[in-house]
């Protein structure tokens, strides 16, 4: 109703009629990803119709040239290569049962004392979280955890701090390179568009930090909510372990080599997304991975990330961006301010929304506030979308923690909220200090 509203009145706050259709699709959009009326991805496609079939001719129509490859090519941008690479990255490990072995490998050297297990399960989950899907990565540390947790009497409160863990810890761990979590990659991505993007080094110098003293708060947490009776535990038997194999050794090797090609993207020249054709070209023609895995690869989450930033590009190419900045009051704040603000919001919509979608929305926004320095901005609201994790809807790998069973909402909430709130007031005040430190801005 409101973006009908903007379209047929004449605006008091002088929008033209381009910026006016872009309103409405950023009004539309935001509707539809808030309300999930229709899968997320969905969404998107709905955006990049209006940009082509209405917001194109309408700026024609004004004089200005727009091509229809402005609103398409967001959806097969660097970005969203990098993004696969990750994906097919994590499926291979994971067919070849390489994530399983990482994970008891690290995990069976914890002993049998219930808090050293937790801080093994947890360590394991935030590094595979930072190169992996951390759905996948939850997914695989609840499959190899849960028998663990059923080990332990029922009603012992150790059962509940091993299953919250693992969505805490894959959460978290996404904080620590762009390919950690979907808001990192369209930050980069924005961020990228107005050539403002860090290497690859400089997001880990920033955000590693920060995973290494939120998964210690978390892990005190937990051993604070959750003490049980039984401190000593027993890992099941896995059994033999499988011999690596020729094609085991070559998703090794070519994940090691993606890996690398990631961290010095500096030194070679070539962006992280192109690094990011290696695993899909190594793994695909060798036959390591077949069209089924292809078919399973999380393409929704590609296409929602495509959406958000079509709807940074109709929402530029319009002059919205523009209509933004000479409006909103935030434009003469400094960028402390800015970023608390935004990462605020971004909180509170991830905390009952998909962060991706929450990422898409706010990130347009905060790339056309004039702003001298934006790139802390859309770190902030990256990292506060992947903080927030107070309820099972917040995020994936809270969803599937959930439908273990073992947790209801309120064993949930409390923990992550303080999660929430803690994580996000230290990105902003010693967080932000220490990204002026190692250089970001």
């Amino acid at each position: 109703m409101l973006g009908l509203t903007l379209l047929v009145m004449e605006s008091p706050l002088g929008m033209d009629i381009p910026t006016r259709v872009a309103a409405v699709i950023l009004v539309t959009a935001a509707t539809l990803w808030v309300t999930e009326a229709v899968p997320l991805f969905v969404t998107s496609f709905v955006v990049l119709l209006l940009s082509l079939v209405w917001l194109r001719p309408v700026l024609e129509a004004t004089g200005k040239s727009v091509t229809a490859g402005e609103f398409l090519s967001p959806f097969f941008s660097d970005i969203i290569l990098l993004f696969l690479g990750g994906f097919v990255l994590s499926s291979a490990l994971h067919k070849f049962a390489l994530d399983d072995r990482i994970a008891r490998a690290i995990i069976s050297r914890t002993g049998r004392s219930v808090p050293r297990l937790l801080v093994g399960v947890m360590v394991v989950t935030a590094v595979l979280s930072m190169w992996l899907s951390n759905t996948a990565t939850a997914a695989t540390m609840l499959a190899l955890c849960l028998p663990i947790v059923r080990s332990l009497p029922p009603g012992d409160a150790y059962r509940k701090a091993i299953v919250l863990s693992i969505p805490f810890a894959a959460n978290l761990g996404g904080l620590g390179t762009p390919v950690g979590s979907p808001p990192n990659a369209i930050a980069m991505q924005f961020m990228r568009q107005a050539g403002l993007a860090p290497t690859f080094w400089m997001w880990m110098l920033v955000g590693v930090p920060g995973v290494v003293v939120m998964l210690a708060v978390a892990w005190a947490l937990l051993m604070l909510l959750f003490r049980g009776q039984q401190s000593e535990i027993t890992l099941p038997e896995a059994g033999p372990p499988r011999r690596l194999t020729l094609r085991s050794w070559i998703v090794v090797l070519g994940a090691l080599i993606t890996v690398a090609g990631w961290m010095t993207t500096e030194w070679h020249g070539h962006s992280a997304g192109t690094v990011a054709l290696i695993p899909l070209v190594l793994f695909f023609g060798l036959k390591l991975l077949n069209v089924e895995d292809l078919r399973a690869l999380s393409w929704d989450v590609l296409l929602v990330m495509g959406g958000g930033a079509c709807l940074g590009t109709a929402i530029d190419v319009s002059g919205m961006g523009d209509w933004i900045v000479q409006n909103i009051p935030l434009r003469d704040s400094s960028v402390f301010v800015v970023m608390i603000l935004f990462g605020v919001l971004a909180m509170v919509m991830s905390s009952v929304m998909s962060n991706t979608a929450a990422a898409n929305l706010l990130m347009p926004i905060a790339m056309g506030l004039s702003v001298s320095l934006v790139t802390p901005v859309m770190i902030g609201v990256a990292f506060a979308c992947s903080l927030a994790m107070p309820l099972p809807i917040s995020t994936p790998p809270n969803a599937m923690a959930f439908g273990s069973g073992e947790l209801t909402t309120d064993d949930m909430l409390k923990p992550g909220l303080i999660i929430t709130l803690t994580g996000t007031v230290l990105a902003f005040t010693t967080g932000y200090w220490w990204w002026s430190i190692v250089g970001l801005f």
